[in-house]
């Protein structure tokens, strides 16, 4: 029943146990590794440059053994969000002045430019995706919440609680697949109430016609789970103490150096190689 799988659609969050070379990096390592690699494909304008930066989280995939095929779900489940910024791209696009239409129709013409911007948006947002998904699959939680609770510990001397502003980044990474296993459970639940969720027809009407009583239930849903996760971290005297202990300890290696040189190699050629476009 594809209108009830929620969780299989959504790719990013889950962290795939393994002993491959990313998996065995640094905490520290690849949080700095995957932040710059986020950054530079944000920054650059190179079509070429966005297509090596896909390449790449590609073969980051290859190398961690982990399938890429969940991710390759949640892309489809935003393709219709993507295809509507790829169509007002094309039409409301400011040509540059040695431009070519390629297309024209009425008051509409869709130029080269436009098209080069329109697939950089794809492009992008589909290398962004698959680095995510590569991050969260090779970060377990406990690794993420040390990483960056060490990385950012010199703003505590700013009076900045670090240790706070990482639980709230880790919940937030966390709670999705959650979010929509619960989806997944109050849709099957009004299914069998005699809601029609897989009937394919009446459109979009139909379609946010049936999302209005699977929004409300879930944002209950979602506020008592919170109030649960508060009163267990409660309980369990987190935030009592502001010096925190670790039975893990990190230590930053050779091969962990090597690698964040070959994530700023990486982010150079995105950033600074040789435009094509």
């Amino acid at each position: 029943m594809p209108a009830f799988e929620y969780l299989r659609s959504i790719g990013i969050g889950y962290y795939y146990p393994g002993e491959s070379f990313l998996h065995r990096r640094d905490a520290r390592i690849k949080i700095l590794f995957f932040g710059i690699f986020i950054l530079s494909v944000t920054l650059t304008n190179s079509l070429y440059r966005l297509l090596f930066g896909l390449l790449v989280a590609c073969l980051g995939f290859w190398m961690a053994k982990i399938p890429i095929l969940p991710c390759l779900r949640t892309m489809r489940t935003a393709l219709p969000f993507i295809l509507v910024l790829l169509i007002l791209q094309l039409i409301l696009h400011n040509f540059n002045a040695g431009s070519d239409p390629l297309w024209k129709w009425g008051i509409l013409t869709v130029y080269e430019s436009a098209l080069f911007s329109a697939l950089r948006i794809v492009v992008r947002f589909f290398t962004l995706i698959l680095v995510l998904g590569l991050m969260t699959a090779v970060l377990s939680t406990l690794e993420m919440n040390h990483g960056l609770e060490m990385l950012l510990r010199p703003l505590e001397r700013l009076g900045v609680r670090t240790d706070m502003l990482v639980m709230v980044v880790q919940i937030m990474l966390r709670f999705l697949p959650l979010l929509a296993l619960r989806m997944e459970e109050i849709a099957k639940s009004q299914a069998a109430r005699g809601a029609e969720w897989d009937s394919g027809k009446g459109g979009i009407r139909k379609r946010v016609k049936l999302a209005l009583p699977l929004i409300i239930p879930l944002f209950l849903h979602t506020l008592q789970q919170a109030e649960r996760i508060a009163d267990a971290m409660l309980c369990r005297g987190y935030g009592l103490h502001p010096v925190r202990s670790h039975y893990y300890e990190y230590k930053i290696g050779f091969a962990d150096l090597l690698f964040l040189l070959i994530g700023l190699g990486i982010s150079g050629i995105i950033l600074y190689s040789p435009a094509i476009s």
